[in-house]
């Protein structure tokens, strides 16, 4: 291609235009992410960014409608210059109605007020915070390199200068040991915050990644699938009265029928949680290995499908072989990234 594209987005930027602000990440040491490992980080100019803007409209033309600025940390861009590339991105796409991008909190509380109000100004609507989650410990053990209280500063600022504010929070994350706290820390951050999107990408410890050797050196235990919708009860019943958007758009997520607006639907969230965790175990156990063998993509999926026979000709095959259960759907997980 005549121009640069990032490794990665967000799901709800699927079809986005893709513009490489910065390259790879600035911090690069979360122990979950097995994305930029071993890649410098580096800003590029705005002269670079405006012509690939004018490569893509060549190539593309002006069809789409939202537009992501990668790669991890594109706010670490001088003010001055991103607001060039912002002003340059709406003169080239005037069809683009929504402008996003990921953001570092610490990077978000570092900028003056009126810098982040400038570059709302210049055409940025939204940005992507990882906020993983707001607890201490697990923020530490991760080495997410940020606290707790600088996730909340960060996320409040972004809101004060008119930004859309979209977190994503990971079940799971703090493991088996600091489940509990990751889950109610995680909620009152949340509730601190008020931010319009809350989104769920569930943990998986990838081989590679630093939470991966801590998982080999019994260091961070992970949490089963039914364990990690435990936690999500927990964490969700903390939200009562946050005002959000709850999505489940991670195909990791084992439940992607989880998202609805808060307060409002809070309660049908939690009992869609109940009634999943009711069921019998090898009725829980038939949908899993459905879910994370990628049969179906949701629980009405599964019903629609009527895979119940096919995933216990599954079951049956993995007890004859003496598989473990757990252990099949542990790598499922990982296969999915």
């Amino acid at each position: 291609m005549p121009y640069e594209q990032g490794p990665i987005r967000p799901p709800s930027e699927a079809r986005s235009l893709l513009v490489r602000v910065s390259r790879n990440c600035p911090w690069n040491r979360c122990a979950f992410c097995p994305v930029y490992k071993g890649a410098p980080f580096s800003l590029r100019s705005a002269d670079e960014v405006l012509a690939d803007l004018d490569a893509m409209r060549d190539q593309l033309g002006d069809r789409y409608r939202t537009a992501f600025l990668q790669d991890a940390d594109p706010l670490s861009t001088k003010p001055a210059e991103l607001v060039r590339i912002l002003e340059g991105l709406r003169r080239r796409f005037p069809s683009v109605q929504r402008v996003t991008a990921y953001a570092r909190s610490r990077s978000l509380a570092r900028l003056p007020r009126e810098d982040l109000e400038g570059l709302k100004a210049a055409g940025l609507d939204r940005v992507h915070v990882g906020l993983e989650s707001g607890c201490d410990a697990v923020l530490g053990l991760v080495s997410k390199g940020v606290s707790r209280e600088q996730q909340i500063r960060g996320c409040r600022e972004a809101l004060q200068a008119g930004l859309e504010l979209s977190v994503y929070v990971m079940p799971g994350l703090g493991g088996v040991e600091l489940s509990r706290a990751h889950a109610e820390d995680t909620a009152t951050a949340i509730a601190a915050i008020g931010p319009h999107f809350v989104r769920l990408r569930t943990t998986v410890a990838m081989p590679g990644t630093p939470l991966h050797t801590l998982q080999e050196q019994g260091c961070w235990r992970p949490l089963s699938d039914l364990a990690t919708l435990g936690e999500l009860r927990r964490f969700l019943a903390g939200l009562a009265g946050v005002h959000t958007r709850l999505e489940s758009d991670h195909v990791l997520n084992l439940l992607m029928e989880l998202r609805g607006d808060l307060p409002r639907e809070l309660s049908d969230l939690l009992a869609l949680i109940d009634g999943f965790l009711a069921w019998p175990l090898r009725r829980q156990q038939r949908y899993a290995i459905a879910r994370r063998a990628g049969w179906c993509m949701s629980l009405t999926h599964y019903e629609h499908l009527g895979l119940e026979g096919q995933a216990e000709e599954a079951l049956l095959d993995l007890e004859t072989q003496g598989r473990d259960m757990e252990d099949v759907l542990a790598q499922l997980r990982a296969r999915t990234m």
